[in-house]
């Protein structure tokens, strides 16, 4: 049996550019489960060359629930921590949240 593969937009930043992650369609994980909302926390972090440690303490949560939003596995974010989000990296909501129909 063949899985069809899409290439999920997890990436994660190094010296060599971004690498991408290949997911089987519709697995744990991916998007939060079936949440059509996408968070490019990872994108505009590369953008401006922060680290998730530091951006976590800019903002004041922990380095696990930073992962937890940057994974796409969150189901909610206050409103508060994505205004410290948007104003660490100097961007607006857009900028870091998506809406993709399935």
């Amino acid at each position: 049996m063949i899985l069809p593969f899409k290439i999920i937009c997890e990436k994660a930043y190094s010296s060599k550019g971004f690498a991408q992650k290949l997911l089987p369609m519709g697995s744990y994980g991916e998007r939060g489960g079936d949440m059509p909302i996408v968070v490019n926390l990872d994108v505009m972090m590369a953008k401006r060359k922060m680290s998730s440690g530091e951006l976590a303490e800019r903002i004041g949560i922990t380095p696990a629930n930073l992962s937890i939003l940057k994974n796409n596995k969150a189901k909610a974010i206050r409103f508060s921590t994505l205004e410290e989000i948007c104003k660490a990296l100097n961007c607006q909501p857009a900028d870091i949240l998506a809406y993709e129909e399935e």
